[in-house]
């Protein structure tokens, strides 16, 4: 996991964005019925739950209007969980690109005009945007009507943080749908998407943007299938065949890698126990898995197809310090937070949809 950008104060210090009325805000975050415009911001070759939810996206029409897809940076190294290897920003972007194209073309989709290269490196500062075809394309598409753009982001958030800094007043103009982060009651809100790029995910807090948003754990965690499900269901499509394959070569049939659980404790579960390493090394346990496979993506999807499945709540926005720590302050801009995923009801819309 990439640790960027631990340096720093609050990322709007001294920036200035339109401020939206309660009134105006509360209209924005209040779920929408029929079908909206909407563009999705993808890291698309990491893991593989994009794939999953751009497909789910695309297979939603009478909700979504997919205007646009985003390449996304993303930054891993091999080795780590089940992620790709993608030794810079520009790299993992470009990789996403590619994909997004053959997921696209897969389901018989004309994916002309329709992708967009991102950011090929991360904000450097809290008002410095980086220029890209995506960020370009999002102001675009945020300006042309007075419909607001929904925007389901389910990467680092750069190519959308870039897009504000460019043009502030999108920002009366889009809802922005995040998977990053950790649920507030979580000490730290260490996580792969938000951890990417400390600059551009401060901004989405404190710039006043509406914002859902979608944490990981105990949210978007319950989105757990496995191949044996996969092949039930999907297995009667290309892009259900796809997908499938690719869970399977991930969840095979292993011990659970040494450090593997530390790993997770120390990032995206950090601070939520007060085990000592010392009380924990007195416990070996089991290391054979029942492997399943987090489809964190399909979150943002599901909320916007059907909110009911994806309760939330408007509360205020906190602020993300430096050390990914969350700061709760009343008083701050509303956004959604949302608390939970009824997974049952997701993927039997989502094998409904992919496996024809």
């Amino acid at each position: 996991m990439n640790m960027k950008g631990v340096c720093g104060t609050t990322a709007t210090m001294s920036m200035k964005f339109p401020e939206l009325s309660q009134e105006e805000r509360i209209r924005l975050l209040t779920p929408r019925p029929g079908k909206v415009r909407a563009v999705i911001d993808s890291d698309t070759y990491n893991e593989v739950d994009d794939q999953f939810a751009i497909a789910y996206a695309l297979r939603s029409p009478e909700r979504l209007d997919v205007r646009a897809v985003y390449a996304a940076p993303f930054t891993s190294m091999a080795g780590v969980g089940m992620i790709p290897e993608a030794t810079g920003p520009a790299i993992g972007m470009e990789l996403s690109y590619k994909e997004i194209y053959h997921v696209m073309e897969l389901m018989g989709e004309d994916p002309t005009g329709r992708v967009f290269r991102g950011s090929t490196e991360y904000l450097k500062s809290a008002e410095e945007p980086v220029e890209s075809e995506a960020a370009r394309d999002l102001v675009k598409k945020a300006m042309e009507s007075d419909e607001p753009l929904y925007v389901l982001a389910i990467g680092a958030i750069t190519n959308v943080a870039s897009a504000i800094l460019m043009e502030p007043e999108i920002i009366k103009k889009i809802v922005v749908v995040w998977l990053g982060g950790q649920p507030y009651l979580y000490p730290y809100a260490i996580e792969f998407n938000l951890s990417q790029d400390i600059y551009a995910s401060q901004l989405m807090f404190d710039s006043g943007v509406a914002l859902v948003h979608v944490p990981c754990m105990s949210v978007a965690s319950h989105l757990t299938t496995t191949p044996m499900e996969l092949r039930h269901y999907l297995s009667g499509s290309k892009i259900g065949s796809y997908l499938t394959e690719i869970v399977s070569g991930q969840c095979v049939d292993r011990e659970l890698p040494p450090g593997a659980a530390n790993f997770i404790r120390e990032s995206y579960l950090k601070g939520v126990d007060d085990y000592s390493n010392e009380v924990l090394g007195q416990f070996s346990g089991p290391r054979k898995m029942a492997w399943s496979r987090t489809i964190w993506d399909i979150s943002v999807v599901a909320y916007m197809v059907n909110p009911g499945w994806v309760p939330s709540k408007l509360i205020p926005s906190p602020r993300l310090m430096p050390d990914f720590s969350w700061v709760r302050e009343e008083g701050r801009h509303l956004i959604r937070h949302c608390n939970y995923i009824s997974r049952n009801p997701v993927f039997g819309d989502l094998f409904h949809k992919l496996g024809k």
